[in-house]
């Protein structure tokens, strides 16, 4: 199976023009793109992330399956002829009426000070398959601290879909081997968003995680995180050297995956990060005392990691496989063919040592 992330830098609300730019970055890499069988982008991918308030993102969120970034993956996945899964902002319940004691957002967006409406939003992701169809809707359970100022936790908690991958006809020369394939391939995904992968509100606990405990349970095959996930390095340092990987950020990861990697059935792994930067409110957690003075003069605002990253959890006891890494401010698609990605497969090769004490 070969899968794709679209590694990009969207800015915070300019949609049309985010949009301009995964196209742009997806023509440019289309020789790697003919034969892929998933693309996944980043967490809210089109509107940009950092928004402070629930009035800041309004005029941004879409209807339930049915907004731009859904568009946008429809027209992509026909074209491409692969499943695709973008991050965008749920409006899922516009206007109520007032007098709804349903109340898991008050904003005023009437023209009197004393109108009031409900509306309740969610950080989400859809997947649209080849034929455009909506394959699976998730939304985000873990909220992040900028999350919570204006979504709310998915009633649902995780889930999982059955999706089928068909074979392709990659070059002529293979088409008669292609043919003779038994066709339809079967994996059972699970989608996250971002903070998912931690414990619900950062509270300590023991592992492991919610997220991971469901991947077991329902037997997972295939983990798709969509992400907005930040870096403490600082701009100098990002800019200095784009196409490394964020070190720090794949370690919490691997740690965060620990459950998994430590398991004894293979997980094939797709991380789709965002990079760049947005101006905004700094939150509690991304600015550590020992950053501060390395921020002076950059002005208020949060960075992103990159560093999207696709491989294999479960192939050896406390083993990672990467098929593929992309670097901490680079813009681009990663392409991994994950069959045969295993314990001495092409790529990079991580073991995951337990702290002492």
């Amino acid at each position: 199976m070969k899968i794709a992330t679209l590694q990009f830098s969207p800015q915070l609300g300019l949609v049309n023009e985010n949009i301009a730019r995964a196209d742009s970055i997806l023509s440019s890499s289309s020789s790697s793109l003919h034969d892929i069988d998933l693309l996944v982008l980043p967490e809210l991918a089109f509107t940009g992330y950092n928004h402070p308030s629930l009035q800041s993102i309004t005029p941004y969120l879409e209807p339930t399956s049915a907004g731009p970034s859904t568009q946008w993956a429809i027209r992509t996945a026909r074209r491409l002829e692969c499943l695709v899964t973008v991050g965008y902002p749920e409006l899922f319940s516009p206007t109520p009426p007032p007098t709804s004691t349903l109340k898991p957002t008050m904003l005023d967006l009437g023209p009197e000070p004393e109108t009031y409406y409900t509306l309740t939003a969610y950080n989400s992701t859809v997947t649209v398959n080849r034929r455009g169809e909506i394959v699976a809707h998730y939304r985000k359970t873990h909220l992040y601290y900028t999350d919570e100022v204006w979504a709310q936790e998915s009633p649902e908690g995780f889930t999982t879909t059955e999706l089928n991958f068909v074979p392709k006809v990659r070059t002529a020369a293979c088409a008669e081997q292609e043919s003779a394939r038994t066709g339809v391939v079967t994996h059972t995904m699970t989608q996250a968003i971002c903070m998912d992968l931690n414990h619900q509100h950062f509270i300590p606990r023991p592992p492991p995680s919610a997220l991971c405990k469901h991947v077991l349970a329902t037997e997972t095959t295939l983990i798709v995180l969509s992400t907005a996930w930040l870096t403490h390095l600082p701009s100098s340092a990002l800019l200095s050297q784009p196409e490394e990987f964020d070190v720090d950020t794949l370690a919490y990861w691997f740690n965060a995956l620990e459950p998994l990697i430590d398991g004894d059935r293979e997980v094939i792994c797709v991380f789709a990060n965002r990079c760049g930067e947005e101006a905004g409110r700094v939150v509690p957690d991304v600015l550590a005392k020992e950053d501060e003075e390395e921020r002076d003069g950059e002005g208020a605002g949060v960075r992103y990691a990159g560093s999207s990253w696709i491989g294999k959890v479960g192939v050896g006891r406390g083993k990672v496989v990467v098929g593929g890494i992309m670097g901490r401010s680079e813009e681009g698609v990663l392409v991994v063919d994950t069959a045969g990605m295993g314990v001495g497969a092409k790529g990079l090769g991580f073991e995951l040592r337990k702290r002492e004490g």
